[in-house]
């Protein structure tokens, strides 16, 4: 496999056809879209249409580009597979026509080209890696570059164009893609002329209606053996796709689609603006690498994040909605209007996040939607930020075969944060009124985060460029320190990476008298320090107690001990979260030892009763739990798990037991719920995990337990995952050792989720030892999984490698390779820093117990 590799990167650079004098500037030429080649394109290229024929048996396409030159120049247009191209044809020119192949790139020298329209039709073959092709359907997911590995274009996000698709499928598949299906009698007769046969008759040709303009990432169609359903509610019409067959799941439809209607009516009404494109489809596919992908017309969604157990928890059904909400908002915010370039990717992710959690506040009245935001966003953001491989929201890119890089947390969960921050500033009704004129002014087209700006600074007084700089283009978060003396509090914000920065923001701080009366106080930071004075016999303060601040809100040790002994006491509910997140950063930080905050949790989790904060808590109980292997925490929580009063906290502290567990009592009772198979708060996912799970504690059980849980799953897609991942947990090395060697190689691990979770488990902390031998190749592989995977994938992958490690030997393999590598890729190297953060924090702790 390496060496075809070697003779395929050698092969781009032989030329095909060549004319010699063919020499377009080098500067463009590099492998991937440069950001000069993508300037110097779209001012010389305008009107781009492209016509598309595929035969999905065959794996043959055939791609006519139309499109203007504004003078005769050299044309390069993207293809990754130069390889697999098989033929090139320049409408204007009679005769063979001369072309090149360099760095993934098709040149077609200027003395063919003229001022003008200009048409080139390109045959090639296709790769199965580009159609993520299974055994009864196959989908394209081309963001941010990955058109050019399915076929020739310009694959840049502001050269939008119109598509105008063709499928030839087995006759029993159906297709879907951005327009509806429409009937082109010359589809077959281009099929017979560009691929020199007849359709045969076990197929059939798909046609799509052109169109609206679209950037080549959110082009896609889906083939296949689905079932489909339709919604129509007289405002709404569109169709699910999907091959999920329990109809307890399928009953969830009726929900998914309400949801889906809700939020195209919320959008519409907050932007002014109809949906603006020609439908809303949807397809629910098996082991999908995201949880959704807003492809107009054909938005993708992960199984396991639409389809929930029989009794989800809150956290599940807010994660449904607001995965939904999410890419309905996409339709406006990045496809509607899209960057300019992915530098700019966070523009659309921050208003499909911000705005999807607005849209479903009216769809559960019940649930404190403040506590859910501080809940969902603050606590993703801080897990990047408070790492060495922390990064701005807005980052450079030289390239776009480095933008999927660039996603992550801070794009996701931190932009969103500062997003409230700046309506606070603006107002809401200036910030709607400049969303409204942003979307208008460039619609169906392109436009930066500084073009956004312009518009909402001519609506306020406020100096929005400067906050902007600091919470957009800077990376990291600040250290708020508190520190007390009597009854005055100083308050400062500092900048942990020495840069002197300051980031405005307001938020609250409520004192606690020795009676229990709470007084609340306001504090704006804008950079320098503030002095309070402090009610008299202030008992203990809680820093942020709105949860409006970012950062680690840092107080003296008297504090913190206060904190952790009455934190679950605190009325309000978001004053409760902040203060249980903020103790837990600290923890993080080194300053509360595992033993007290794991003793806190417990305490804590006794008595709550809002399901988010209690959801909250299991997430944090599972580091300190593991670090301590406190026997007696770890069977209070399991009889907490069926004596609980909140059913979902039963079902989580369940799942935080069947990953943590490590005493002989709770481990053979979850050996017992496993094989009785008829826990009402489990389902067929958690039966899966448990059997991955107790495989690693019983591993003389091992076959027993492979064999009895693959026998009770009846769904083929499930089936194929287990039987994928339980290899992982093989007690044998030899065994083991083979399965890394296997996903060493691009095909093994094309479906990227299954691939993660059997990474994650050959090193789970039992196999650490002989696992740390794994390291140095995965991390050597990493380069290659980002240009094989997509832009999730490298993230996960180093998670997976990394995440349980906790050795001297394993971070020494990580220092190492850095230390060795000391070019290389910026962007990856953070996504290192960012997975190796917990193993460093191990590392630093047994340094500072042993002084």
């Amino acid at each position: 496999m390496r060496l075809r590799h070697t003779l395929i990167a050698l092969a781009l650079v032989i030329t095909s056809c060549a004319s010699p004098n063919s020499n377009p500037e080098e500067r463009y030429l590099d492998t991937g879209i440069s950001r000069e080649l993508a300037e110097w394109r779209k001012a010389t290229i305008d009107s781009v249409e492209y016509t598309l024929l595929f035969d999905l048996v065959a794996n043959k396409g055939v791609a006519t580009i139309n499109f203007q030159l504004v003078a005769p120049q050299d044309v390069i247009i993207d293809f990754r597979n130069t390889e697999l191209i098989t033929d090139v044809k320049l409408s204007n020119h009679s005769g063979t026509t001369e072309y090149s192949l360099q760095n993934e790139h098709i040149v077609l020298p200027k003395h063919l080209t003229t001022a003008g329209n200009q048409a080139v039709t390109i045959l090639f073959d296709v790769d199965n890696q580009s159609l993520n092709r299974r055994e009864e359907f196959l989908y394209t997911l081309l963001v941010p570059e990955r058109a050019r590995t399915l076929f020739p274009s310009f694959d840049q996000p502001d050269m939008k164009a119109c598509y105008k698709l063709s499928l030839a499928i087995p006759k029993e598949w159906d297709a879907v893609s951005n327009t509806p299906a429409t009937t082109l009698d010359e589809a077959s007769e281009r099929y017979n002329t560009e691929f020199g046969h007849t359709l045969p008759d076990n197929m059939k040709i798909v046609s799509f209606e052109p169109t609206e303009p679209l950037s080549t990432y959110l082009f896609s169609f889906v083939a296949g053996e689905f079932e489909r359903r339709t919604y129509d509610d007289g405002r709404h019409s569109f169709s699910a796709y999907y091959r999920e067959s329990d109809p307890k799941r399928l009953e969830q439809l009726d929900e998914i689609f309400m949801e889906v209607a809700s939020a195209l009516d919320w959008l519409e009404e907050y932007t002014g603006i109809k949906y603006p494109f020609a439908k809303y489809d949807f397809v629910i596919l098996p082991g999908f690498q995201y949880g959704g992908m807003e492809h107009t017309g054909a938005t993708l969604y992960n199984d396991t994040q639409m389809f929930l157990s029989e009794q989800p928890t809150l956290d599940e059904r807010l994660r449904r909605t607001q995965l939904i909400t999410h890419e309905t908002a996409h339709m406006w915010f990045g496809d509607y209007v899209t960057m300019r370039w992915f530098d700019d990717v966070w523009t659309k992710e921050v208003f499909a996040n911000y705005f999807a959690a607005r849209m479903a506040e009216p769809l559960y009245p019940e649930v404190n939607h403040s506590l859910n935001r501080l809940k969902t966003y603050t606590q993703a953001a801080l897990s990047e930020d408070r790492t060495m491989g922390s990064t701005s929201i807005r980052q450079e890119l030289d390239n776009l075969r480095n933008a999927g890089l660039i996603y992550g947390q801070t794009i996701y969960n931190k932009a969103p944060i500062v997003m409230d921050k700046l309506v606070e500033i603006m107002g809401e009704e200036a910030f709607r009124r400049g969303i409204q004129e942003y979307l208008t002014t460039y619609a169906y087209g392109n436009a930066t985060w500084d073009e956004l700006i312009a518009i909402l600074d001519r609506l306020t007084d406020e100096d929005l460029a400067s906050f902007s700089d600091v919470w957009v283009n800077r990376r990291g978060m600040p250290h708020i320190v508190l520190h007390r003396e009597g009854d005055t509090l100083l308050i400062e914000d500092s900048d942990p990476l020495g840069r002197g920065l300051h980031w405005p923001q307001s938020f609250r701080l409520t004192a606690v008298t020795s009676s229990g009366e709470s007084v609340d106080l306001d504090v704006r930071l804008n950079g320098e320090p503030i002095e309070l004075t402090l009610p008299q016999s202030t008992s203990y303060i809680i820093p942020n107690s709105d949860g409006r601040g970012y950062g680690l809100f840092i107080t003296d040790d008297d504090n913190v001990e206060q904190l952790l002994d009455t934190w679950h006491t605190i009325e309000s509910e978001i004053a409760r979260e902040a203060t249980v997140m903020n103790l837990n950063e600290n923890y993080l930080h080194g300053k509360i030892d595992a033993t007290k905050w794991l003793c806190s949790l417990v305490g804590g989790i006794r008595v709550e009763q809002n399901a988010l904060i209690a959801s909250s808590l299991c997430s944090y109980l599972a580091e300190p739990l593991h670090l301590t292997a406190d026997h007696a925490a770890e069977k209070e929580l399991y009889a907490l798990a069926s004596t609980h009063p909140l059913r979902s906290c039963q079902q989580q502290l369940l799942r935080l037991l069947t990953t943590t567990a490590s005493s002989d009592e709770v481990c053979d009772a979850l050996y017992d719920i496993w094989h009785e198979a008829n826990h009402p708060l489990l389902n067929i996912n958690d039966y899966m995990t448990l059997a991955y799970e107790l495989s690693l504690r019983y591993p003389e059980l091992y076959d027993k337990i492979r064999t009895t849980q693959l026998e009770r799953i009846a769904d083929k897609e499930r089936r194929r995952r287990f039987e994928y991942i339980i290899r992982s947990v093989n007690p044998d090395t030899a065994s083991r050792d083979a399965l890394f060697e296997e996903l060493l190689e691009p095909e093994n691990r094309r479906i990227e989720p299954w691939a993660a979770t059997a990474l994650s488990y050959l090193n789970h902390h039992s196999f650490a030892d002989h696992a740390v031998r794994y390291i140095r190749r995965g991390l050597e592989e990493l380069l290659e999984v980002q240009r094989t995977g997509d832009i999730f994938f490298p993230r996960n992958w180093v998670g997976a490698l990394l995440g349980n490690h906790r050795s001297i030997e394993a971070y020494e393999e990580v220092e190492r390779f850095l230390r060795e590598n000391p070019d290389y890729q910026p962007l990856m190297r953070n996504k290192i820093l960012q997975a190796a953060n917990p193993l460093q924090r191990a590392i630093a702790t047994r340094n500072t117990h042993e002084q």
